[in-house]
């Protein structure tokens, strides 16, 4: 019970984290199409601004992910608690 909590809730922080940061990529695609019509040479710089702009969503995404993967491995350690100790 307490692993499908911690799922839901890593799954949660992940998908709102995505969503977040969705609801800017017209923005992002407006600011690296400038760097290119610039040259290639500002496309490195449009990059790094844009990936420092959006370094807030890198914990929670991770986090959530981290989070997602304890819930399966707990989930998956009983499982196997419960095939080991066989029928009741």
């Amino acid at each position: 019970m307490i692993a499908v909590l911690l799922y839901i809730i890593g799954l949660v922080a992940a998908v709102v984290t995505l969503v977040l940061v969705g609801l800017d990529a017209p923005s992002i695609y407006d600011h690296m199409l400038a760097a290119y019509n610039q040259g290639t040479n500002a496309l490195l710089p449009a990059l790094g601004s844009e990936a420092m702009r959006f370094s807030w969503a890198l914990m929670p995404f991770l986090g959530g992910l981290l989070l997602m993967g304890f819930a399966r491995i707990i989930m998956l350690l009983g499982a196997i608690r419960h095939a080991l100790k066989g029928p009741a």
